[in-house]
């Protein structure tokens, strides 16, 4: 498949030209703003535990996106750019498996390319299917995100392998749900990430929020991990770890939050219903045929963000408040019931935020002695 130079150039644009549109601060100026998630379906290759797309299939939600819907979300995109006023914006295939479906992707893909400034487009995958896809319907796709699930090391690479020779991705990232499976062999994972030039992102299993044993083996796991990434940079490799927990961000050293929850993101369900948030898929604010777009996805409860009322004055003294934002509120939602309080990852943040931190910190220094 040929690199699609138009669209790289549609992308550099976007980040270059000045035109009063709304960015992130300092050096996070091409971080996405904006938002768009899409779970065109819930047709999957695999029902693994701990996804909480599976979790939530109740009989009402729709498995698959009808024509009509889709037809209006080519649309709708584009409206949504026009009027947010965010100079980078993201669209997202999550499901369900988004590879089953590519020529959808391609669709919205070129929608976004013929009707705005451009978007980073990325795609969240288990690679089953990498033998079999259509790489050509992926060439808008520049960031390729791979759950690890149960995959072996080596079929892992095989498949990541083929993503890196067929896709127009300039970016990898392994994504891991730690389940019992995973948490036993997160250093291999890491080890392997490392050595290849791939991104690390981790992620607690979510309906295991509550259980403390889980935690505290959670996070003995999580010092071990960066005691190894610690080894790899003073060794000279590149280290990834911008999303390392969750979907946090530990170098985020600005008041405000950096997370669109609730603000600037928009998750689209298979029955063209939109919500305020990427993991909770019984709020839905509004479809994608409502009037007033932009209000449907304006939803305060799930605003990931330390100034609300909410949140215990103990987090704002807190010195990873910044990154932390007073937890997810999500997971607060489901396991306690409540927004309030302080994140159900508290501990894991406090310990681990500025050991990530302190590794970004050794990376510069490490550079500057090179």
């Amino acid at each position: 498949m040929k690199k699609p130079a138009e669209k790289y150039e549609q992308l550099k644009r976007m980040y270059a030209i000045e035109d009063g549109r709304a960015s992130a601060p300092g050096s996070w100026a091409k971080l996405p703003t904006f938002w768009f998630i899409l779970f065109l379906s819930y047709a999957c290759t695999r029902r693994c535990e701990y996804c909480y797309s599976f979790n939530q299939l109740a009989g009402e939600n729709q498995l698959e996106m009808d024509d009509a819907a889709f037809a209006r979300l080519l649309e709708w995109i584009p409206e949504i750019w026009h009027i947010n006023n965010v100079k980078v914006n993201y669209v997202g295939f999550l499901g369900g498996e988004p590879l089953l479906r590519t020529d959808r992707i391609k669709k919205v893909m070129d929608s976004v390319y013929n009707n705005t400034d451009g978007m980073q487009g990325a795609l969240n995958t288990n690679a089953d299917l990498v033998d079999s896809v259509i790489w050509d319907d992926l060439e808008g796709i520049q960031w390729i995100t791979t759950n690890i699930t149960d995959l072996s090391i080596e079929e892992l690479s095989r498949r990541m392998k083929i993503i890196k020779e067929r896709s127009n991705a300039i970016g990898q990232t392994i994504a891991v749900t730690l389940d019992e499976f995973n948490l036993n062999r997160i250093l291999e994972i890491a080890r392997f990430g490392v050595e290849n030039g791939y991104r690390l992102r981790y992620q607690k299993n979510i309906f295991r929020g509550l259980d403390m044993d889980y935690q505290v083996r959670a996070l003995k796991e999580y010092h071990k991990l960066c005691d190894l990434l610690e080894e790899y940079v003073l060794s000279g490799f590149a280290v990834h770890t911008t999303f390392l927990l969750d979907t946090l961000i530990p170098l985020w050293e600005y008041d405000d939050s950096p997370y669109p929850c609730g603000k600037r993101l928009a998750t689209v369900f298979p029955d063209g219903s939109v919500g305020p948030c990427i993991r909770d898929h019984s709020c839905k604010t509004g479809t994608i045929f409502d009037p007033n777009p932009l209000s449907i996805i304006q939803d305060n409860v799930f605003h990931y963000d330390l100034a609300r009322q909410d949140i215990p004055d103990e987090c704002r003294a807190c010195d990873s408040r910044t990154t932390c934002q007073g937890g997810c509120p999500h997971d607060k939602l489901l396991l306690k019931g409540s927004r309030a309080g302080k994140s159900l990852a508290c501990e894991i943040h406090k310990e681990i935020i500025p050991r990530l931190r302190q590794l970004e910190k050794l990376k510069r220094d490490t550079e500057h002695i090179k």
